[in-house]
């Protein structure tokens, strides 16, 4: 029988072979799984400062809308909340790149936080009683399909203008109610101008008073339309001047009118 030398050092070689081979093998892919991870954390991060950029710009670019409204024509007293209302529900704003889409909606806000985390809308951020409050709902979805990452937010919003909406529509309305009320009440001397005008500028005195300490800017005119019933259309015009938005300062404007009759 012919012996083989060295048969048994040659496998006892080839087993410590393998084994370091395979211990090699393991490093290497937990190298490429960590490798993975740290990729894989960069892309969400990546994801993430890009959706809260696009949130700032979308919450921005409603609050910019807003103002183009208010600034850009003259409301109707009685249905100036509910116009800016519908107006505010139909503004949508979409932020988007080749990786994320951010899809931002709103809506008028009866109540929220005084705070809010979308620092960079400062000082248009969070919502204060008495101003034009909007809540901002916003969605946002992102991948990355090389990493098999994907990313989904929804966030809610508070933002405003300082526009004091609702003290303007009452003041304007509060005014037309009481000339309305002294025109069945009052017996004038005469349907002259002179005495309708003290008449109104008594009327809407009150209210006068208190939309200017509210920084709102009140005038109430008239028409003189029929001497035998002295009729008059009397006009109410509210206004909110230098307001300052996100696009500079504006001024929002309301108007009411009825037509009165003082009765001579």
């Amino acid at each position: 029988m012919v012996e083989r030398a060295g048969i048994g050092a040659t496998v006892a070689a080839a087993v410590i072979f393998s084994i370091l081979l395979a211990s090699n093998f393991a490093v290497y892919y937990s190298a490429q799984e960590d490798a993975q991870l740290h990729s894989t954390s960069n892309a969400m991060d990546a994801l993430a400062d890009e959706s809260a950029a696009f949130e700032g710009a979308g919450a921005a670019d409603i609050l910019l809308r807003e103002q183009a409204f208010l600034g850009s024509k003259i409301l109707d007293c009685g249905s100036a909340i509910s116009m800016v209302s519908a107006e505010i529900s139909s503004l949508v704003d979409v932020q988007t790149s080749a990786n994320l889409t951010v899809i931002t909606s709103a809506s008028l806000a009866p109540e929220g936080p005084a705070a809010d985390n979308l620092s960079m809308l400062a000082p248009f951020g969070g919502y204060i009683a008495g101003f034009l409050d909007t809540v901002l709902y916003q969605e946002a979805k992102g991948s990355e399909n090389a990493l098999g990452v994907s990313y989904v937010r929804n966030e809610s919003h508070y933002v405003n203008l300082p526009v004091r909406i609702g003290d303007m529509a009452e003041d304007c309305d509060l005014t037309l109610s009481n000339i309305e009320s002294l025109a069945s009440s009052a017996v004038p001397r005469n349907c002259s101008v002179s005495t309708v005008s003290s008449l109104v500028a008594a009327a809407a005195e009150g209210s006068d008073m208190e939309a200017t300490a509210s920084g709102i800017h009140l005038v109430a005119g008239f028409t003189i339309v029929g001497m035998a019933q002295c009729s008059v259309k009397v006009t109410v015009t509210v206004s909110q001047d230098d307001v300052m938005g996100p696009g500079g300062e504006f001024t929002v404007k309301l108007q009411g009118g009825a037509l009165v009759d003082f009765e001579p």
